[in-house]
């Protein structure tokens, strides 16, 4: 089964796929620069009960397990992420192709200022963008590129580990959910026991998290996050609407505080395929006031008055490598 699954793999990476849908004895489809399209093969009912029955230990292959969601990282020729789920009793897998080599900054055309800038001032870190939008390739990016200019301790808490990193200098510690530490919260919280200059958490999804979060940006460890939303007001009133109306005007004092800097990033069609674009707001005396009064809506004209700060409006990038 595995010779089957490393075909269909393969044939995906051949395509530059970023994503494999399967359905047990359907055809599996990819997508292409966010197309979805046919691709080789079928996933077949052999293949499917392989992958559950490795993946959840004790499931039945007879009967499937139903009401599953399971993420998991797998490795082959290369690293990808599976995400195994039931659709109306058939065995379903969604599978990402993770890069195969950490790209630098430059090669992805973003900001190369950021290391020097959280090495500087540490607080709170935001990458942010819709799923596939390319957060786990900055990531990886600019983690690697922090370990370039001081030895740190970089803590990563990850749902799965996805890329595997290297430090230049220090130490980067992936840690696992669910084989490491239990949820977020408790994760975010026995890392701070266990020295770290930075703190990257894989996804805020929560309240309670994003309550570590802060609270850990506030102790002075620096942390990078990232979120599924688009731009810097949408990002920052999702992140305002996950307490009650009584926690909002602390939460915004708190972000206001230790936002370090937001980047929002998409992918946009160039040439034969897609390249980066974001947009980057810095975590300014200006901009902490905007925050701090919840004035969320003048966000946009504070970045555009701050490109001479290093703030970048979307649909301004020019000559971005292509992102596969």
């Amino acid at each position: 089964m595995e010779k089957e699954l490393h075909e269909l793999l393969a044939s995906g990476r051949d395509q530059r796929a970023t994503d494999l849908l399967l359905r047990e004895e359907e055809a599996v489809y990819v997508r292409i620069n966010d197309r979805l399209v046919q691709g080789q093969g079928v996933a077949s009912k052999a293949l499917m009960s392989w992958l559950f029955t490795r993946s959840i230990p004790g499931s039945s292959v007879s009967e499937g397990a139903k009401g599953l969601d399971v993420d998991q990282a797998y490795e082959w020729d290369g690293r990808c992420r599976m995400n195994l789920f039931t659709s109306q009793g058939k065995r379903c897998c969604c599978i990402r192709l993770l890069p195969q080599k950490v790209r630098s900054l430059k090669e992805l055309g973003v900001c190369e200022a950021l290391p020097a800038r959280i090495h500087a001032h540490r607080g709170l870190c935001l990458l942010v963008g819709k799923t596939g939008s390319g957060k786990s390739t900055t990531l990886a990016a600019l983690l690697t590129a922090l370990t370039e200019e001081a030895p740190w301790h970089i803590i990563t808490l990850e749902d799965p580990v996805e890329v595997v990193l290297t430090a230049r200098q220090g130490l980067i510690t992936q840690r696992e959910l669910g084989r490491d530490f239990l949820s977020f919260e408790e994760g975010i919280r026995s890392a701070l026991r266990q020295s770290p200059d930075l703190l990257m958490i894989g996804e805020i999804r929560d309240p309670i998290s994003l309550r570590a979060a802060l609270a850990a940006a506030e102790s002075g460890t620096g942390v990078i996050a990232t979120m599924h939303s688009l731009g810097a007001q949408g990002t920052l009133s999702r992140m305002l609407h996950m307490f009650s109306a009584a926690e909002r005007d602390f939460v915004r004092f708190q972000i206001a505080a230790t936002l370090n800097f937001l980047q929002s990033q998409i992918l946009v069609p160039w040439n034969d395929g897609l390249k980066l674009d974001y947009e980057l707001l810095l975590g300014t005396p200006a901009v902490s006031s905007i925050i701090r009064d919840g004035q969320f809506a003048n966000l946009k004209n504070c970045i555009l008055l701050g490109r001479r700060l290093g703030m970048k409006p979307f649909e301004e990038q020019v000559g971005a490598s292509a992102v596969p």
